[in-house]
Order: C-alpha cells, then structure tokens, then sequence
C-alpha cells in the first residue's frame, strides 16, 4: 500500500486540474463529471474538466482543445480527458508498475464484470440506464486506441492496462490486446509486450492469430536474451 501511495504521488505532480473546451460536436455526445454517475449531454463552447470522461455513440463525434492540444474523439468511444496528455517512458513504466499492483488482488476473485449501468438522465430529468458497464469498457477500448492512433501511445497503452482491470471482459478482446501489444513493441518495451503476449497467447486464437503471437514472443525472447 505504501508503495502505491508513493507512486501515486509522484504521478500526481503532473496530473493538475486542466480545463479543456468543447469546440465542436457532431450527434450525441455525453459527459460523466468526476465522481457523478449520471451522464449528461455536451454542448459546444462549454469548458470541462481532465476528470471529465466523454462518450460518443455510433454516429457522434466531439472535438476539443486546451494544454496546447487539439483531438477528435469519434463515433463509438469513451475517454477520459485525463489522457490527453504526453507522458515520457519512464511515467508510464512507473503508471504500467502501479497497475500491475493494483491487477494483482483482482486474480484471486472471479473476473466476471458485473451486469450493471453507469445511469443518465432524459430530458424530464428521470434517471435511466445509459450504458452497460460491460459495453463502456469496449467503448473505453476504441477511445485508447483513437489516442495511440493520434500520437498518444504511451497514454493509450495505460489506458487500455486500466481498462482490462476494471472492465475483466475487454480481456478477451483478442484484436485489441494484440494492437495494444503491438504499440507496447513500437516503444521498444519489450518486457511488457513479452507479459502481454504470453497472456494473448492462452486466448482462443484462430490460426493467423497464434501465428502471429507465437512469432512475435520468439522475436521477443531473442530480443531479450541478447541473441
């Protein structure tokens, strides 16, 4: 616990309240704003904050700006504004290091994700159901790799290690974890991609896949072994 606190704290210095406006968006677009568990829908010109997390559905998309960047979340994805942001190799081995803590506990319990809702509310103001908890992971999935798709792999690989943890079905999502694999190669962090493959590899992989899996953890144990 002492070591999470600790890592925790160094990883906050960079992460101060930054606000980011809503420059554009197209369709439905929802927001769950810090620690409420309704979402609501965004409107242009308004301001939201990093502990803002933005929904789109399949038809939507939102642009939005602040800390000198500018990013187009599309249709059918889920991201925390926290994300948008650079992080060297050493943040996210020590954010990839948190998390390995933090998965650790969660292995000794069954992984089924609940069958439960994040909630919002209609124009009445009624409470009602607005995404299954199961489906926001694979939403939170497609908004990590938009981020690794525009410049932010190291952000999108931490977000997709989260997202495996809280949401244990997106585990199974064999195309996403050898993507995110991959990304994990393209950094040169060969240790966690070897982890990551070796876990990809005892998902029920068609033949192209284990091929695929099989080649890249061979590449990675040469790589590795210095030979």
């Amino acid at each position: 616990m002492k070591k999470i606190m600790i890592m925790t704290a160094i990883l906050a210095c960079s992460l101060f309240a930054q606000s980011y406006k809503i420059e554009k968006v197209q369709g439905t677009v929802k927001a769950l704003i810090g620690n409420s568990e309704q979402w609501v829908d965004v409107k242009e010109g308004t301001m939201v904050s990093s502990s803002t997390v933005l929904m789109t559905d399949k038809n939507a998309l939102i642009v939005l700006s602040g800390r000198g960047i500018k990013f187009t979340l599309k249709p059918s994805a889920a991201l925390s504004v926290n994300s948008l942001k650079r992080m060297t190799i050493d943040e996210l081995l020590l954010a990839l290091a948190m998390e390995e803590i933090l998965s650790t506990p969660a292995k000794k319990k069954d992984n089924k994700s609940m069958n439960t809702a994040i909630y919002g509310t209609n124009e009445s103001g009624a409470k009602t159901a607005a995404v299954p908890t199961n489906l926001l992971g694979d939403l939170k999935l497609n908004g990590a790799r938009q981020l690794a798709e525009n410049g932010f792999k190291e952000t999108a690989i931490l977000t997709a290690k989260e997202t495996y943890r809280k949401y244990p079905d997106t585990q199974k999502n064999i195309l996403t974890r050898i993507y995110f694999a991959e990304q994990m190669m393209q950094l040169s962090l060969f240790d966690e991609a070897l982890a990551e493959y070796s876990q990809i590899q005892n998902l029920p992989l068609n033949d192209p896949q284990t091929k695929e899996v099989h080649e890249k953890l061979d590449f990675l144990k040469k790589k590795l072994s210095g030979m």
